[in-house]
Parts: C-alpha cells; structure tokens; sequence
C-alpha cells in the first residue's frame, strides 16, 4: 500500500509540473500565433511576414565515405545514414549481400536553399561488386542552371534478373558529386539509404499485372477537394490516396507527398499549378519553373516531368505502370522501377527563380486516382515490410493528408503530449488526484485572467495571492 502511495504521489506530481509548464506557456503569450509548417518565418521592414522554404534535414546514423573501397564503411539494412560531400568528391560505403535477396541503395544530395547549381551538376551512384562489375548506375542532375532542391535516386541489385553480381559478397555503393566550377564550392549534405528485398519462396511464379488500357491519362475531377501539407522530405511526406488535394509551394521548395499502391494497382497523379500573383516582373520566363517527380518505395527515381512557369496556369501528370512483381524482368525503365507494393512519392517544386514572378507561394492541386482492386501479395521468403515494400488498409484509411515528423507538426502537438505522458505515468488510482490537479490550475489561471479583466477599486488591495 505504501508503495502505491508513492507511485501515485510521484505520479501527480509529474502531471502537476507537465500541466503547470504548459499552464505558463500558453499564459506566457496567449495571442501568438502558431507557427508556420511551410519553414521560418520572418517579419519585413513592412511587419508582413515572409515565409522561408521548408528544407529537408538530414537523418540517420553519422557515417563517413571512404577514397577506396578498401576503407569503406559497412552499412547495415533497413538503416539511415547522413553524411557530407564535396563538390566532385567521391564516396564509397560498403554493402554485404548474399546469393537471394534483391537489395536497394539510396542517396540523396540536399544543397543548401539559394545555393549555386549548374545544368549537369547532381549525383552519379553506382553499384561495384569486388571485382569492379558495374551491378547499377544512375545520375539525377538538375537540368537547369540553379534549379536547387533534393536530388537522388536509388541503385539496385535484382537477384535473379540477369547473370551479373548474383553471389554473396562484399559491394560497394559509390557517390560522386558532379559541380560546375561557378557552382556552390560548400560541402552538401547527403541522406543515404540501405535495405533488402527478400527472394519468393521457392516454386512461385510471380504473376503480371492487369492492363489498364494505353489511353491517355485523365485527371480526376469528381470529388471535393481536401487539404494535405507535403514535406520537405521521404520522412515528413503527406499521406494521400484517390481524391483531390490542395496545398502552396513556395518557390524555391520541394514538397513530398506518398501514395499508397498495392499489388496489381496503377497511380496517377497530377498537379495542377495554380496562377499567382505577379510580383510586377510579368515579363520573366521560368523554363523549367515547377515540375513533378516520381520515386519508388526504396526511393528510385521513377520519372521526372518539368514546364514552364512564370504565374499562368499549368498543369503536369505522371502515370505509373500497375505494380507487379514481374516487372523487374522489362525492358522499360520507368516499368521496372514499379515492381512493389508500397508508398510511391511524389515530389512538387516550384524553381526558385519563380520569385521573380509572383508573390508568395504557388497554390497547387493534386489529383490522386488509384485504379484497381488489391492483388494478393507475392508470397516471399521473409519479411518484405523492413524494405517498405507492401501497403495495408491501414495505410489507406490513414492518408489523410497529413505529414509525419517536425515537418507536419503544430505548436498544439507538443502540448498534447505533456497531456498523453501525465496520463500515461498514472493508474487509475490517481484520477482523483489528478483532477484535483487540474481543478488547481485551471483556478489558478481564471484568477489571473480576472485580474487582468476587473481594474482595482478604491479601497481595495489586490486579489489574494495563492
């Protein structure tokens, strides 16, 4: 009983400090208004606010690329990774695989917003087994001279899918930097990422996805639009499923939103640029001023399709090929990549040369239309699900426009969870005391707030303190 006591006493006075600190923030500036989830925000010498592009913030475990792949550090699976590199650098890290699963290698550049880029400048990936065999390559370049925002793609080895690299060994995934000599000179960060796909089990024959016909793709128009707020990254992305989205991108932004799509479906998504308030600079022309970009679940680049913007209307589209486990034996590049269930990502950035063209940011619809009936999973030896590969109803229900980490996150959240962690530390033999805590501070603040309503009359003190 005593013990209890304690634990109840110590309980209280945990939920006391956690309700009385949020007490006194909310007292501390009870007008101020909630912070911007699009990046900082700043107040002009007009007292406007201006908002800053959200960024991608590097995570993950601290590694550092080796010169050689004799030094190259191990990277484990299903695990983040960050780093740095400079402009034209080199860095290797080292993969182990065995003889059946199919393994993905992800690495994203994040310059700085605003930072110098040319029309070649990006990343170069490739995968080297030991003995220099070239697994996979690929580059992402920006394609226009400072189209700043996050660049990658993904390198894989297919187990099964041609005669290269299919024994168990050491590999290495190799990262360049390719920059232009007028180009940002400063160190980039890198987000870097490794996971495994495992083998069917043995005697499955993976079955082709249905056909959906080869007609143009149609935007979706029946429904009543919805608000989503893409982040800044793969992490922070909108959860989003079939129906009509609304949110703003500022220019010079990238904003991430996720698309779940199970076995035997196919996505398409459009993104339709709304007109913007020009800046006064009607004459500018932005070549490649926004553009839409497709990612696998492993992070891949799928597709990339960019237009012209200078504050008219437009619009782009990117259709995917419906999930199948076989399409990793294609020959089309863009069908190969979408041969898994999962979150697909697509990515929205307006170039930031459109500042000089409109004002603020660019309001942006997304018209998500997932077509077809859920397939039957593939039946894998293993686990897919630490490869982020597979969807459940789950996912679906979920997308609700709403992001995951700081990103999505509101100056409301942090409170309710001093709240949920008061309650958490607590049975169910201290409700009691626990209202008796509340009552106690919700007293405390109607006295200040009658305070600071009633002026003093003639002939009388203050209120009493408590």
């Amino acid at each position: 009983m005593k013990r209890q006591l304690t634990f109840t006493a110590a309980a209280g006075v945990l939920a006391l400090a956690a309700l009385q600190g949020q007490a006194a923030a909310d007292t501390a500036s009870p007008s101020a208004p909630p912070s911007s989830t699009s990046g900082s925000s700043s107040a002009g010498s007009t007292g406007v606010p201006t908002e800053a592009p959200a960024t991608w913030k590097p995570e993950g475990t601290a590694v550092s690329g080796a010169e050689t792949t004799a030094d190259a550090p191990p990277l484990k699976a299903a695990t983040t990774y960050r780093d740095m590199i400079k402009p034209n650098e080199t860095r290797m890290y080292g993969i182990t695989l065995d003889a059946t699963s199919s393994a993905y290698a992800s690495a994203f550049a994040l310059p700085p917003t605003g930072s110098r880029v040319a029309y070649n400048d990006g990343l170069e990936l490739e995968l080297q087994s030991a003995d220099g065999t070239t697994c996979d390559s690929r580059d992402s370049k920006f394609r226009d001279d400072d189209a700043t925002r996050p660049i990658g793609s993904a390198v894989a080895r297919l187990a099964g899918v041609g005669s290269s690299c299919q024994e168990a060994n050491q590999y290495t995934l190799s990262v360049h930097r390719t920059s232009a000599g007028t180009s940002d000179p400063g160190a980039w960060p890198l987000e870097l990422r490794f996971v495994l796909e495992p083998a069917l089990k043995a005697g499955t024959t993976a079955q082709p996805a249905p056909n959906f016909g080869s007609a143009s793709p149609t935007p979706l128009t029946a429904g009543t639009p919805r608000q989503a707020r893409g982040g800044p990254s793969f992490e922070t992305a909108a959860a989003v499923k079939t129906g009509i989205w609304k949110d703003k991108v500022l220019p010079g932004e990238t904003r991430f939103y996720k698309v779940p799509v199970d076995w035997g479906q196919q996505a398409t998504v459009f993104s339709d640029f709304s007109s913007a308030p020009a800046n006064g600079d009607s004459a500018t022309y932005i070549g490649q001023g926004v553009r839409l970009t497709a990612y696998s679940p492993v992070r891949e680049l799928i597709d990339s399709v960019d237009h012209s913007y200078s504050g008219a209307p437009t619009s782009l589209n990117e259709r995917l090929a419906p999930v199948s486990y076989a399409n990793r034996a294609g020959s089309a590049t863009d069908v190969v990549r979408v041969r898994y269930a999962g979150w697909y990502y697509f990515a929205v950035t307006v170039h930031p040369d459109v500042a000089k063209a409109v004002t603020g940011a660019v309001p942006v619809t997304l018209r998500v239309d997932v077509k077809g009936e859920a397939l039957p999973a593939p039946a894998y030896d293993g686990d897919p699900g630490a490869a982020d590969i597979g969807v459940s109803a789950h996912d679906v229900s979920a997308a609700d426009g709403s992001g995951t980490g700081s990103s999505g996150s509101s100056g409301s959240s942090g409170s309710s969870g001093l709240r949920f962690l008061a309650f958490g530390a607590m049975g169910a033999g201290t409700v009691l005391l626990l209202t008796l805590v509340v009552w106690f501070v919700a007293a405390r603040r109607r006295a200040a707030r009658t305070a600071d309503a009633v002026p003093p009359q003639p002939g009388y003190g203050p209120p009493p303190a408590w």
